[in-house]
């Protein structure tokens, strides 16, 4: 092998390391507006969802920062926190849903991975809709279009929002397609105060607190 050649492989060889070095610090880069936001403003602007006629309630982030466009302000890429609430006893499931629009064919999400304290958690997304029907290569009527969601766990969520910048998740295909994206820690502190403030009024804590008091 003459030394041109070894020496071009070499190049190509630290080439590839160089690239794979920027792939794995890749970052999530989200709209300046956006991680501008303070938590007091997601706070402010939590969606709760209480029926009296449901024993669970919805708290939800959807209204603090959304990029859809048009004339109904449809969203295209963006993800909310939802929390649901155990009215009896406090219990609270979280949640992620995220909107995925895109050129077709339909790439059908089916996992997601996510930041923890320690190792990334990988775990499957559950579908809430799509428009599959209408969505193909050639000549779509209309973008193709997923909402699809992941539960996390109250801890992961505290110590996310406690963590500077963003905390950073992305979505899998079967056919290799990713979607990188991430939630500012101001909108993960945001809910958990509206979640906080509700459960501290329910009848279970309020029992709970003056019992503790010797109430």
């Amino acid at each position: 092998m003459s030394k041109t050649r070894t020496a071009l492989l070499a190049l190509t060889a630290l080439a590839g390391l160089a690239a794979s070095g920027q792939a794995s610090a890749e970052t999530t880069l989200l709209p300046t507006k956006q991680t501008a936001l303070g938590a007091d403003h997601f706070h402010a602007r939590a969606l709760v969802i209480d029926d009296p006629l449901d024993v669970e309630t919805v708290i939800s982030s959807e209204r603090g920062f959304q990029t859809g466009k048009g004339l109904f302000r449809t969203s295209t890429n963006d993800n909310h926190l939802r929390a649901v609430i155990d009215k009896r006893s406090g219990a609270t499931r979280f949640e992620v849903r995220q909107v995925l629009t895109y050129m077709g064919p339909v790439r059908g999400y089916g996992e997601v991975a996510y930041e923890t304290a320690q190792w990334p958690v990988h775990a499957p997304v559950t579908r809430i809709k799509d428009n599959a029907g209408h969505c193909f290569v050639f000549e779509a009527p209309e973008l193709c279009r997923e909402e699809i969601a992941f539960d996390i766990s109250e801890n992961d969520l505290r110590r996310a929002a406690a963590a500077p910048g963003a905390w950073s998740f992305k979505f899998k295909s079967d056919g290799g397609d990713e979607h990188r994206t991430a939630i500012t820690h101001a909108e993960i502190e945001g809910l958990l105060k509206a979640v906080d403030a509700y459960r501290r009024a329910l009848p279970a804590a309020q029992a709970k607190a003056e019992t503790s008091a010797g109430g």
